[in-house]
């Protein structure tokens, strides 16, 4: 029975890259751990692969093999990112992990094409020859692998004490029609980080002919209410206006929306 060798570091790639797929789907996304068990599958395995694959003829140092690891994996990153933000599937962490894993298992299948038929079994870091370093070359990377590891951690405790971009939406719809001129449809939507207490008032010509003192909205929840405008005096366009206030800013206008009935 005739078995095929595969190279030691192209197995290490896919079973690193299979493992990294794997916790991309069982793990929570948000958890920390996750996210740093994934790192091999964002910034090294990609350029790795893709490394080996087009130059399997030609072995590279650890020094060399990292730079291009680092370099490939962060332009493979970038292109997957904008290829994902078009695709239904979005940029998820599934979708992140099976694109990635994609694009390295197959970068992997060309090694392996092209390693066969040479003499020599391994090559990359893996290879014996390639793995020693000089005082230099051993301090250089242990820099960039300490800056590496230092930009990754600000970023991920950057975005943990990142405050949450909080708004609200206020909106005033017109009611039977885009001739109506006695009903229109009011809502708030709350997508602050707390519970809010607002204050609306609608204004009609400059005249304030409706007031709701207190609406307490919890976190992503809406108000909304139709309600009948008092009949003009006049005939024409009618301005219809809606102010609404924060009860710890009781006299500064949060949100103003205008609406032109009879138009």
């Amino acid at each position: 029975m005739k078995y095929i060798a595969i190279d030691r570091d192209i197995l290490a790639v896919i079973t690193l890259t299979l493992i990294a797929v794997a916790l991309a789907f069982v793990l929570p996304p948000h958890w920390l751990l996750g996210r740093i068990l994934a790192l091999p599958l964002v910034l090294v395995l990609p350029g790795y692969a893709l490394t080996i694959a087009l130059f399997s003829r030609r072995p590279f140092g650890v020094s060399q093999s990292i730079v291009f690891s680092l370099a490939l994996s962060i332009v493979i990153v970038i292109l997957s990112g904008l290829l994902l933000n078009l695709t239904p599937w979005g940029l998820q962490a599934g979708s992140w992990a099976v694109f990635l894993g994609g694009i390295t298992l197959a970068a992997c299948t060309v090694a392996f094409v092209r390693r066969r038929g040479q003499n020599q079994s391994t090559s990359g870091w893996l290879r014996p020859g390639n793995i020693g370093l000089n005082f230099r070359q051993g301090l250089l990377l242990g820099l960039a692998a300490l800056i590496v590891c230092g930009a990754i951690a600000v970023s991920i405790i950057g975005a943990q004490r990142q405050p949450y971009p909080g708004f609200t939406q206020l909106w005033i719809l017109p009611v039977g029609g885009a001739n109506a001129k006695n009903a229109v449809s009011l809502g708030v939507n709350n997508m602050e980080s707390t519970t809010m207490d607002y204050r609306l008032t609608v204004n009609v010509d400059g005249k304030v002919v409706k007031e709701w003192a207190s609406i307490d909205l919890n976190p992503n929840k809406q108000w909304d209410v139709t309600f009948m405008l008092p009949q003009s005096g006049h005939s024409g366009a009618v301005k219809v206006e809606a102010d609404l206030y924060r009860a710890d800013a009781p006299t500064t206008i949060y949100r103003h929306v205008v609406l032109w009935l009879g138009t």
